[in-house]
């Protein structure tokens, strides 16, 4: 290859100079070393090294030099763009039998990739041929071949969405080129005498060297200054045409197609008035190369052009570029003839969501079994709710002998109840090479507790970097506390495309109050359809519009955030001040409801509340609990004395001191005492059935279990155990003459539902009550419930455990838990006694 011309292989010339070549000297490059060490591996036993980088970044020179360093002495392959490379792969066997070395040159990858053409098969055998690929390729086609966050492959009933990372990528050697160059390659550019280097010099803080070289700021100075007064209007738009063609994946079109669509970008009124030039004249300056180094519209073929790349990719770039008008995109749709022009093509549209068009594209193409086209399609009818439709595909692409087809048809399964079913096809898929099908596989066997095959398996998926794996493991550092850890993994993750990963990392940022970085990583799980990332805005714009002014100091913000629980409290004082905040807050809430999240109803219901509308807050809570939501459910079910009525008992002022303190009448304690020993076997005949499985919404009449607060509903059976003891130690208590004083917060719940039967008895059941309190003289005072509630307890603490809004106030390390002085709300602490002195006798009687 040592003859072999830099500008025939795609390297593109500078401006003329009389007295220079078409290229400049070559200026080294910082990543020329990793490029020849990528080079000297790939000769030991083939591989594929690519070059990554912006539009004009000097990837097509930087390859070409490292080739000339490191395998002048090899032959050359060079396979045409967009043809087999059938013949490619005969002449490499060729050489390889005769013990020939060579090279492949792949200069801008993506006309190379796809079936029929460089995938995996392909790859695999140059690479056992020993063969070195050495390839290009702009950042922008790489991205097109990426992870997007369009799915997930986490849990079992989620389906395997769109891969768009091409395998041949992923077995890539990859090494980025930057566009601007580092202060050490400046360095060394100023030791050239290139008059045109030494220019591009002069503008270094603006543009790349190379970028400047090769023409492409001045070039796109000249399509942009086009359109006004003086200049080519009707030249501009038919290179706009181009450039959005290019944009929407077409590339190259014909000149019929160009100026049959330019004139819609000369329908508004400024360009009228500019008096566009003669259409011949138009498409002579297009294609003109006045600098003698490139064009805006290249030639591409008889009567093909395509646009110089850097006009798509600078355009593509701007925070501002403005879309791609639908008659281009539907005329692109229309004209696109090859399989690869119509993916391209279906690509495009789905990413700009018109998926109607993109369904319109890959049709033809999935039809004749084009794979890639296939998951398209699937996936689009997934994303419309036609899982029947989508399982017609992956049966097709299964049959094909797809893995990714086999994966979601295991799913279909799995939601269907069909378990084995599922295993068979995730078993399919695995065996076809699918490592994604790994981690469904390690849930099956972690399902039968099969753990160490399970982790085996966890631990291929992760080896082969399948983001769920990343998800899994990212998870397990968190809970051991190890957050850098955590936080590699769950980056790993969201950088191919797991948006629960992403959801995660920003939960890292936002436990090291990053709130900034927190809440971008959040907007783009949250655009990606995740309903938690969805929550958490809602809660941050809540907060946002509840601690702190929009102008607030950044510093200030961080430090009121902090203490943001407590500002609760000044609800009040605040209310009505924060309006747009709590508006963003309900939209977030509102979204992620709709997204199918049912805990975002509720916390929008939270958000109601604390703003003081009550009613709109007990719809919200009213219709998560039909949905069965468990702390939406379990607010209902707070204990009220609402048959009770409320006593007013004369007394004389002059005598109040005299008085021994209050306790309740002898009657309303034989009633208390019943109302506890009914609960207690209530609870133990429904514990007959419950045992030790969680409590869902559906439970009914199970005792007292299904009444509890949600934060108790999957606590264990010895636990449960000992809540029925604590209705039988108070119901003792009274027998032995004492008051039921509560020793801990189970005892205090027990007896807050006792009170509450108690009531109910009194007043729906006076016969029963009578029946209870046989022989035991009236009082004024009997039947004081509301007393009972007020005077037999320390605090009504455990009742905020019912409240949506409280949730996490069980939590000792909670804020509001601390700043109230809480103790024991945690269900793992609702039977440790208050104070040492409070333990019962652990001799006494117990039921189990």
């Amino acid at each position: 290859m040592r003859d072999a011309d830099p500008v025939l292989l795609g390297v593109r010339q500078a401006r003329k100079s009389a007295e220079h070549g078409p290229v400049p000297p070559y200026v080294e490059r910082d990543a020329d070393h990793e490029i020849d060490t990528a080079l000297e591996v790939a000769t030991v036993g083939g591989g594929l090294v690519l070059i990554r980088g912006d539009s004009t970044a000097g990837k097509s020179r930087a390859a070409f030099e490292a080739m000339s360093r490191a395998l002048s002495d090899r032959r050359l392959l060079i396979p045409g763009r967009g043809m087999s490379l059938d013949a490619c792969v005969e002449e490499a066997r060729a050489l390889y039998r005769r013990g020939h070395q060579y090279v492949v040159w792949l200069d801008d990858l993506e006309h190379y990739l796809g079936p029929s053409l460089l995938d995996q098969v392909v790859l695999r055998e140059l690479v056992r041929l020993r063969a070195v690929l050495l390839a290009t390729m702009r950042l922008s086609e790489y991205d097109r071949r990426t992870p997007q966050l369009t799915g997930t492959a986490k849990g079992d009933d989620a389906y395997s969405r769109i891969d768009l990372s091409d395998p041949v990528l992923k077995a890539a050697h990859i090494i980025d080129l930057r566009r601007r160059w580092s202060d050490a390659e400046l360095a060394r550019t100023e030791t050239q005498t290139d008059p045109r280097l030494l220019e591009a010099l002069r503008h270094h803080k603006r543009y790349g060297i190379a970028e400047y070289v090769s023409a492409g700021p001045p070039l796109w100075d000249r399509w942009h200054n086009a359109r006004y007064l003086g200049g080519n209007p009707r030249g501009h738009a038919l290179v706009s045409t181009a450039v959005d063609l290019a944009r929407c994946g077409l590339v190259p079109v014909s000149t019929e197609l160009i100026t049959s669509l330019h004139s819609g970008y000369l329908a508004d009124e400024e360009s009228a008035m500019l008096s566009p030039e003669p259409l011949e004249e138009a498409m002579a300056w297009a294609c003109q190369d006045p600098l003698g180094a490139s064009r805006l519209l290249m030639p591409a073929g008889q009567d093909l052009w395509r646009p110089f790349d850097y006009l798509v990719d600078t355009l593509s770039q701007l925070p501002d570029a403005p879309p791609v008008p639908d008659a281009v995109r539907e005329a692109a749709v229309e004209h696109a003839r090859s399989v690869q022009e119509r993916y391209g093509v279906g690509v495009s549209c789905y990413r700009a969501e018109r998926i109607d068009l993109a369904l319109r594209a890959f049709l033809p193409s999935a039809e004749t079994g084009h794979v890639d086209s296939m998951l398209y399609v699937g996936s689009i009818f997934l994303d419309q709710n036609r899982e029947a439709e989508a399982e017609t595909w992956w049966r097709r692409l299964a049959k094909a002998g797809n893995a990714r087809g086999m994966l979601n048809l295991g799913v279909r399964s799995h939601r269907k109840g069909q378990r084995k079913k599922a295993e068979k096809w995730w078993r399919r898929a695995f065996d076809a090479g699918l490592p994604d099908a790994a981690a469904r596989l390690a849930n099956v066997h972690e399902d039968r507790a099969e753990y160490e095959e399970a982790e085996r398996l966890w631990r291929i998926a992760l080896d082969a970097e399948v983001p769920d794996a990343y998800f899994r493991f990212g998870l397990l550092a968190y809970q051991r506390n190890e957050y850098e850890e955590a936080e590699r993994l769950y980056l790993e993750g969201a950088r191919r495309g797991h948006r629960e990963c992403t959801t995660n990392l920003a939960q890292v940022f936002l436990a090291r109050e990053d709130y900034e970085e927190a809440e971008k990583l959040y907007l783009i799980a949250a655009e990606a359809g995740d309903c938690v990332a969805m929550r958490a805005l809602g809660f941050l714009n809540e907060w946002r519009g509840r601690i702190h002014p929009v102008d607030e100091d950044p510093e200030e913000r961080s430090r009121r955030i902090g203490e943001s629980l407590q500002k609760l409290f000044d609800e009040a004082e605040r209310e009505g001040k924060w309006n747009g905040a709590a508006r963003s807050a309900r939209e977030w809430y509102q979204r992620a409801f709709d997204s199918g999240d049912l805990m975002s109803l509720r916390v929008l219901g939270n958000l109601y509340q604390r703003r003081g509308k009550y009613g709109k807050a007990h719809k919200c809570y009213r219709r998560a609990a039909k949905l069965g939501d468990p702390a939406s459910a379990a607010y209902f079910n707070k204990p009220v004395l609402a048959y009770a009525r409320q006593y007013d008992v004369p007394f004389d002022e002059e005598d109040e001191w005299d008085e021994p303190p209050w306790q309740p009448s002898p009657r309303t304690l034989r009633v208390l005492e019943a109302a506890l020993e009914i609960e207690a076997d209530m609870a133990a005949e429904g514990l007959k059935e419950l045992q030790d499985r969680p409590i869902t919404t559906s439970d009914w009449a199970i005792g007292c279990f299904d009444v509890l607060p949600a934060q108790t509903w999957n606590q264990s059976l010895v636990w449960r155990q000992q809540m029925i003891q604590a209705f039988d130690d108070l119901a003792k208590d009274i027998k032995e003459g004492h008051q039921p004083r509560p020793r801990s917060t189970g005892e205090e719940m027990a007896l807050h539902l006792a009170l509450e039967h108690a009531a109910a008895i009194t007043e729906d059941s006076p016969d029963l009550a009578e029946e209870f309190t046989e022989g035991v003289p009236e009082q004024p005072d009997d039947y004081d419930w509301f007393a009972c509630k007020d005077l037999l307890f320390e605090d009504h603490d455990v009742l905020m455990l019912y409240e949506p809004w409280m949730e996490g106030i069980e939590d000792p390390e909670n804020t509001v838990n601390q700043h109230m002085d809480m103790a024991n709300l945690h269900p793992d602490d609702w039977f440790k006694p208050f104070r040492s002195q409070d333990a019962r006798d652990p001799d006494r009687d117990f039921r189990y």
